[in-house]
C-alpha cells in the first residue's frame, strides 16, 4: 500500500533540509511533507508532496492538534531535529513493516550519528513499563499509528494545554494501549550537535535554567501514574529514631575497589566528623590490588574503623553495602560516602543524624557540589535536587534519573530492603524503595564534595555503556510501578495509614465495622426535609436527631476543659479509622459519625490546638485539602470550615469539614449568584494565574468569593486584608465565618467566606414556645437548615429563616 505516512519537520532553510525533504519524497509511502518554519513567507517546498506551516512546536498541545487536524494518512511521522537526515535505503518502508502490527503503536529505530564529521552507530534500547523518563532516547524519527496518537491524544485533553510537554504526555497514553517497538536496524543517519560528554548530560533535569519544563513534565507524569493506578499520596510512615540496641548511633560505608589515590582521603574526612554521638566508618574492601588494601590496614589502630575484606569475590557496590550494613556493630544510621569523594564540613554527620531524629524519616538525601581535586567547582556545581517536594517527590522520582548525595539510611529498615547487588543504580533502587512507604527527608545544604577525575566511573560512558545503564534503571522503575500498583490493589491494614483506600472503600468499611456511623448514615435516607424560598433563594430544613450532639453541644470554656476532646486520636472511638494526610504538619480525616449530608468527613489535626484559621492563610490549608481529597481520595468534595463561634462543636480542636459539592445548595446555585457577583480586588499569583474577589449580592447573606482560573490557587493578600476588614470580638484568635473551598471546573478553585456577628440567634436561648434549637454552621449557612428537634422542624418559616440569617450574619 502506497501513500501510509504524512510527515512532520522543522524547517530553516534549503540548505539544512533539502536531502531530509528528498529522501522523504523518495519513498512511496510519503503522503505529503509538512515543513514547519517561522518564516513561511521566506521558504519555497522543494517538492509537490510538500507544504510550508508556521511553526509550531510538537511538544505543545495545540502542535499535536494541528498535526491530528492536517493527516488524512494511517501513518504519521515526526522528526524532530533541524539538521540533514538521511533516511537509509527503503527505511521508511521498513518502519512501516513493522507499525503494521496489530499491537504496535509507534515504531523507534537503532540509527548512526554523525559526531564531529564521524558517523558512529547509536543503538537505542527496547521500551518496558518503566521507561517513563522524559529524556527516553528514540532518536530523532517517530513513526506512529495515527489512529493510536489521536487516541492517546484524546487521553490527555483534560489535562493542561501543555508548552514543552505534550510529545510527553502522549507518549505515556500511547503507551497503555499500544507497543512502542524499537526495531533493531539501524535506518538513518542523524546529525548530532550535543557532543558533551556522558557525565556532563546527566544533570541537565536539575538544571534551573529547565526548572519550568520539568514543572511541566512533572504534572504530565503526574496524570500518568494516577490513570494506571501507581500514583501514592504523600503519605508516608514515620520510623521510631529510638528503635534497636546499636553501640553505634551512625556507620559511614564506604565500598572501595582499587582507589589507593583516594580512600585515605574519604576515610579522614569521616574522622574529622564532629558528633554528639558515637559513630563509626566501615570500610568494605573489594579485593583490591593496587595498594588500597595496605591503605586501609594503616588505620588498624583506630577503633572507629572497620575493615572488612568480603569472602565472596562477586559483590557489586550494593553486595558491599549489604555486608556493610549487617555487621554487628553498624551504626543505628548508616550513611554513604563514595570512596572518590569528602564531606563538606566536619558538622556533615551531625547534620544527617538530626534530620533523622527530629522527622523521623526513613531516608535523608543531602546535596553536593561537583569538584576537580583542588575542589574548584566544576560545571553544573551544587546538585541541590530541589525539584523535589514532601507532596509529590516519591512519585516524581519514578520519572527522573536519581535523587542526590548523600544518601542515609535507617538501618533496621535497610536491612529489610537490601541493597540491590550492582555497581549502578542501587542507591536509585533504594530510592524508589524507601519512598513507596516511608518520608524522605531532604538537606539542600551541601554536605558533600564530589571529585571529578579522570578515574570517575560515569564522566564518559560509550553508548553500549549508557544503554545498559539506562536500560536497568528502566526495569527497577518497571519494578516499582508494579508494585505500587499492586499496593494499591489491595487491601490494607488502617494501621498502615491507608493513603492508597478510596473514598467509598473507606467509607464502607466504617459503616460495615462501625454501629453507631451506620446506623446515623443510614438515617440520613429517611431523614425529614423542607424546602423553602427565602428571597431568590431556597432553603432545605432538615430534620435530623442524630445532630443534637452537636446542635446542643455546650462550648463554652468550662464544659470544654470538663470533656476529653473528641477529635484527638487518643479519645477517639474504637472503631473509627483515620486516615493521615501530610500536609505542613499532619492531619487526620475520619468518618463523621453524626452527619448531615452523605459521607461527611471530619478533617483534623493530629495536634491538639485552638480552632483558629486565620493565623494560617500563608498555608493555603483549604486550597491544598481539596486537592488532596481530589488526587488521593475522591473527587467532587468541598472542604468547609466553622469559626470558634460559628458553629464548631469542637473549638479547641482545628479541623475542617468536608461533603460532596453536589449536596451543598450554595455550590448547585453558583452560576446564578456568579451572575450578581461584584468584582472587589485582583491579585496575581507567582504561577501566573490571578486570584479575583467578588461580592455575591445575591444570597441570603452576605459572601465574598475568591476565585482563581485554571487551577489550584488563592490570592493569600486579598484573603488577608479582607479578613482584616472584618470585626474582631474582643477575647476571641479571629474574625467570626464560616468558609467553603473547592474546585469548580466552570470557574477554578473558588474559596467563599461567610462573615458571622453571632454564634446562635436569640431564639435558641428562648424560653417556651420562642425556642428554636438552631444553631447555624457552615452548612446552614450554605443552605441546609439542621433542627434537632421535630418541632423546631415543623415551626420554621421563611420569617424565622429570615430572622435567623440576619441575627448570625453582618
Amino acid at each position: 500500500m502506497n501513500n501510509l505516512v504524512t510527515c512532520f519537520l522543522p524547517y530553516e532553510g534549503d540548505n539544512q533540509q533539502n536531502k531530509t525533504i528528498e529522501g522523504l519524497s523518495a519513498s512511496s509511502r510519503t503522503d505529503q511533507i509538512f515543513l514547519l518554519t517561522d518564516h513561511p513567507e521566506k521558504a519555497c517546498a522543494p517538492t509537490d508532496k510538500c507544504r510550508i506551516l508556521p511553526y509550531f512546536s510538537f511538544q505543545q498541545t495545540d502542535g499535536i492538534r494541528q498535526m491530528l487536524s492536517l493527516t488524512h494518512t494511517p501513518y504519521l511521522l515526526i522528526y524532530t531535529k533541524t539538521q540533514a537526515l538521511d533516511m537509509g535505503y527503503m527505511a521508511l518502508e521498513r518502519m512501516c513493516d513493522y507499525l503494521c502490527a496489530l499491537e504496535t503503536g509507534m515504531v523507534y529505530a537503532d540509527h548512526y550519528q554523525v559526531v564531529n564529521g564521524v558517523r558512529q552507530p547509536h543503538p537505542v534500547i527496547d521500551y518496558q513499563p518503566g521507561s517513563v523518563r522524559d529524556d527516553f532516547d528514540f532518536g530523532s524519527v517517530l513513526l506512529f499509528k495515527t489512529a493510536a496518537l489521536q487516541e492517546a491524544f484524546e487521553c490527555i485533553t483534560h489535562q493542561p494545554e501543555y508548552r514543552y510537554s505534550a510529545l510527553y504526555a502522549v507518549r505515556l497514553a500511547l503507551s497503555q494501549q499500544h507497543e512502542l517497538t524499537h526495531i533493531r536496524e539501524y535506518l538513518y543517519t542523524e546529525i548530532e550537535e550535543d557532543t558533551r560528554k556522558s557525565g556532563e548530560k546527566q544533570f541537565d533535569y536539575v538544571d534551573p535554567r529547565n526548572r519550568s519544563v520539568q514543572l511541566e513534565r512533572e504534572t504530565a507524569f503526574t496524570y500518568y501514574l494516577k490513570h494506571i493506578g501507581a500514583f501514592l499520596p504523600p503519605v508516608q510512615r514515620d520510623i521510631d529514631p529510638t528503635e534497636g540496641e546499636f553501640a553505634y548511633e551512625a556507620s559511614v560505608i564506604i565500598p572501595v575497589r582499587n582507589r589507593i589515590r583516594t580512600i585515605a582521603d574519604a576515610i579522614d574526612s569521616v574522622l574529622t566528623q564532629e558528633t554528639d554521638f558515637p559513630f563509626n566508618v566501615i570500610v568494605i574492601d573489594n579485593h583490591s590490588t593496587d595498594g588500597t588494601t595496605e591503605c586501609i590496614d594503616r588505620y588498624a589502630g583506630n577503633e572507629k574503623v572497620i575493615h572488612l575484606i568480603p569472602e565472596r569475590d562477586d559483590l557489586g557496590i550494593g553486595g558491599c553495602w549489604n555486608l556493610g550494613v549487617h555487621h554487628p556493630l553498624c551504626g543505628r544510621f548508616a550513611v554513604q560516602l563514595d570512596s572518590d569523594d569528602l564531606y563538606s564540613s566536619p558538622s556533615t554527620l551531625q547534620t544527617i543524624v538530626d534530620k533523622f531524629r527530629r522527622e523521623r524519616c526513613a531516608m535523608v538525601i543531602g546535596s553536593y557540589r561537583m569538584t576537580n581535586f583542588q575542589l574548584e567547582t566544576l560545571p553544573p556545581g551544587v546538585i541541590d535536587h530541589k525539584e523535589w517536594t514532601d507532596t509529590n517527590g516519591h512519585n516524581n522520582a519514578l520519572r527522573i534519573n536519581g535523587l542526590g548525595a548523600p544518601r542515609a539510611f535507617f538501618t533496621p529498615l535497610l536491612r529489610e530492603i537490601r541493597v540491590p547487588n550492582t555497581s549502578y543504580g542501587e542507591d536509585y533502587a533504594l530510592g524508589l524503595a524507601f519512598s513507596r512507604k516511608y518520608r524522605i527527608g531532604r538537606i539542600y545544604d551541601v554536605l558533600y564534595l564530589c571529585r571529578r577525575w579522570e578515574g570517575n566511573s560515569d564522566a564518559a560512558l560509550s553508548i553500549e555503556k549508557q544503554n545498559q545503564n539506562n536500560s536497568y534503571k528502566d526495569s527497577l522503575r518497571t519494578l516499582e510501578i508494579r508494585k505500587r500498583q499492586a499496593m494499591l490493589r489491595r487491601p490494607l491494614s488502617w494501621e498502615e495509614a491507608s493513603p492508597e483506600i478510596s473514598a467509598d472503600a473507606f467509607i464502607h468499611h466504617q459503616l460495615d465495622t462501625w454501629p453507631l456511623a451506620r446506623k446515623n448514615h443510614e438515617a440520613l435516607e429517611h431523614v425529614q426535609t423542607r424546602t423553602l424560598p427565602l428571597d431568590g433563594n431556597e432553603i432545605t430544613v432538615q430534620f435530623n436527631p442524630a445532630r443534637a450532639v452537636s446542635t446542643c453541644a455546650k462550648v463554652d470554656k468550662a464544659s470544654i476543659a470538663a470533656r476529653p476532646c473528641f477529635l484527638c486520636l487518643s479519645h477517639k472511638p474504637e472503631e473509627q479509622q483515620s486516615l493521615r494526610i501530610m500536609l505542613d504538619e499532619a492531619f487526620s480525616l475520619r468518618l463523621n459519625p453524626y452527619p448531615i449530608l452523605p459521607g461527611h468527613l471530619t478533617i483534623s489535626t493530629e495536634r491538639h490546638q485552638w480552632q483558629t484559621l486565620a493565623d494560617k492563610t500563608a498555608r493555603r490549608l483549604p486550597e491544598r485539602l481539596v486537592d488532596w481529597l481530589e488526587n488521593h481520595f475522591a473527587s467532587g468534595y468541598t472542604v468547609f470550615y466553622n469559626g470558634a463561634k460559628c458553629g464548631a462543636s469542637a473549638p479547641d480542636h482545628f479541623h475542617f469539614q468536608a461533603v460532596r459539592q453536589k449536596d451543598v445548595p450554595l455550590i448547585q446555585q453558583w452560576d446564578k449568584l456568579m451572575g450578581t457577583a461584584v468584582e472587589k480586588g485582583f491579585e496575581p499569583l507567582p504561577d501566573g494565574k490571578s486570584c479575583i474577589a467578588y461580592d455575591i449580592e445575591g444570597y441570603i447573606c452576605p459572601l465574598r468569593a475568591f476565585i482563581t482560573q485554571g487551577g489550584m490557587g488563592t490570592g493569600t493578600r486579598l484573603i488577608e486584608n479582607y479578613l482584616r476588614s472584618l470585626p474582631l470580638p474582643e477575647g476571641e484568635m479571629e474574625p467570626r465565618y464560616n468558609l467553603f473551598a473547592w474546585n469548580d471546573s466552570r470557574y477554578g478553585f473558588v474559596t467563599v467566606y461567610i462573615p458571622r456577628t453571632a454564634h446562635r440567634p436569640q431564639c435558641y436561648t428562648a424560653e417556651g414556645g420562642a425556642q428554636l434549637l438552631v444553631s447555624p454552621g457552615a452548612l446552614d449557612m450554605a443552605g441546609i437548615l439542621v433542627t434537632a428537634r421535630e418541632e423546631d422542624f415543623q415551626k420554621l418559616n421563611a420569617d424565622t429563616l429570615r430572622q435567623i440569617y440576619h441575627e448570625v450574619t453582618h
